[in-house]
């Protein structure tokens, strides 16, 4: 078979790669574990415009959010909501309030409450909050109708993938009986341990989330508090998430399952029972400087990167996708801040 690129990984970034390959009328070849080693099958799909202990706006979050409201909402995926974001302390009030001057902020702000329960007597939020305009992105069915897409027209193989099997030449890639004029390693963590682009600073993150019958009301919002809560409607509530550097697998952990229970009921005055349905965990393919990687490696030309979305992946990969298939099919250069040429080869 001949392809014009080969793509690793069938995650957020490698669906949405091929989308947009194929849009220009390239013909791609996907590899994949079956979601194995997905992060996209267990990250929340949330867009929330200010986070971290600090509150700050993700850089040129207003043309991410905007392009991936566009490109999402072509597939049917995206919805728009409401954020509660509880403030923690004081420090952090006084960090929200300031956000409300900030002019790319406050498109974002709907607004910032000052006391407990002014915005729903119901939950814990003793140093008020910010109501933010953001969005969730429904992953789960996103991977699925781009497998569906793919598996329709053959373009889809199930398999692990073993960078060794892909042999380059001049003219491209061959792995297995598969002929292609590139490879596009799309395939989150799985570059940080092995393949072209180990050397990169890498700094994955395992995470983990759960679904939950919940016996509180539904909520407009999503609730977010040194973690999240993401309604999903008569009572089923999925939340998370945490960080750990060492142990980077996708086992659920039963610590983690009850930390999450305990935040979840926190956020809530009264006492709240809860049914675990679902834990799921996998690993973030963060980087060191929060930004994607993106490009050639620099001494295999046909040999690409597409990766380190990292915990804002929804927000970041619909436009990155989109000129990242620029970059392979026009030569459009990448935005300098995603272009993995920003770190020096170490191979």
């Amino acid at each position: 078979m001949q392809v014009d690129f080969l793509i690793v990984g069938q995650g957020l970034a490698g669906s949405l790669l091929a989308q947009e390959l194929r849009r220009r009328g390239r013909k791609v070849h996907v590899v994949d574990d079956g979601w194995k080693s997905a992060s996209s099958q267990v990250a929340a799909g949330l867009m929330t415009p200010l986070t971290g202990r600090r509150f700050t706006l993700t850089k040129d979050y207003p043309e991410l959010f905007a392009a991936a409201k566009e490109r999402l909402t072509e597939r049917g995926v995206f919805r728009s909501t409401q954020v509660y974001r509880m403030f923690v302390d004081e420090e952090q009030r006084g960090k929200g309030l300031k956000r409300t001057e900030c002019r790319s902020c406050q498109p974002f702000i709907e607004r910032v409450t000052s006391a407990q329960g002014e915005l729903d007597p119901t939950l814990t939020d003793t140093f008020g909050g910010a109501l933010m305009n953001g969005a969730w992105v429904d992953l789960p069915k996103l991977l699925a109708d781009v497998r569906a897409e793919l598996l329709a027209d053959g373009s889809l193989t199930e398999a692990a993938f073993d960078p060794a099997e892909a042999v380059a030449d001049a003219e491209g890639i061959t792995w297995r009986a598969l002929r292609a004029g590139a490879i596009v390693y799309c395939d989150g963590y799985k570059s940080a341990q092995r393949g072209p682009f180990k050397y990169l600073p890498w700094q994955p993150a395992k995470g983990e989330a759960l679904t939950l019958r919940a016996s509180v009301a539904d909520k407009p919002y999503i609730l977010n508090r040194e973690g999240w809560a993401l309604p999903l409607g008569q009572g089923v509530w999925r939340t998370g998430a945490n960080w750990q550097w060492d142990q980077l697998d996708e086992t659920p952990t039963e610590p983690q399952k009850e930390k999450f229970i305990r935040r979840f009921r926190g956020y809530f005055g009264a006492e709240v029972q809860v049914e675990v349905t679902a834990h799921v965990a996998g690993v973030r393919p963060c980087t060191s400087d929060n930004h994607p990687f993106m490009g050639t490696h620099p001494q295999q030309p046909r040999t690409h990167l597409f990766g380190g979305l990292g915990p804002r992946g929804t927000v970041w990969a619909p436009l990155m996708a989109d000129e990242m298939a620029s970059y392979l099919c026009e030569g459009r250069p990448l935005r300098p801040e995603c272009n993995l040429t920003r770190f020096a080869y170490a191979g």
